[in-house]
């Protein structure tokens, strides 16, 4: 199980800046690390795939939201994200932004689904890195 530090500070930056850059505004966004085990259980009650992943976007933005102001939750798995970060040669830093800000646009509306959908969130995700004033190749 992973146990090392979460860069708070750049992650707020992160999401901030996906947020004013994307629709001119700030809102909130619930953000959650869990382990391996419960990624995969909420990947499969949710997306009805039995694996770990990465990040989970849950979009909050109904009628029946309590709060205007909450965009919804990203849920993250360090171990997972580390591994990834391992696999790509990149700082475990790095991939956590990378995925903060990929669950951010899925909270916005964007979808990976398709071929069309992923160049625009992978355009999206470098143009956010840059802003933060990281290496746009962690994509």
């Amino acid at each position: 199980m992973w146990e090392g530090k979460i860069p708070e500070k750049d992650i707020k930056k992160a999401v901030s800046l996906t947020l004013t850059k994307e629709i001119g505004e700030e809102k909130e966004v619930s953000l959650t690390f869990v382990p391996e085990n419960m990624i995969r259980e909420l990947n499969l009650k949710y997306r009805k795939k039995d694996s770990s992943t990465d990040v989970l976007a849950f979009s909050l933005t109904d009628k029946f939201c309590s709060t205007e102001n909450l965009l919804g939750e990203i849920v993250i798995c360090p171990d997972v994200a580390s591994l990834n970060a391992q696999e790509r040669g990149h700082s475990l830093e790095d991939e956590l932004l990378l995925l903060v800000i990929h669950g951010t646009l899925h909270l916005l509306g964007y979808t990976d689904e398709t071929d069309s959908g992923k160049k625009t969130m992978v355009r999206k995700e470098k143009e956010i890195l840059k802003l933060l004033g990281k290496r746009e190749n962690i994509v």
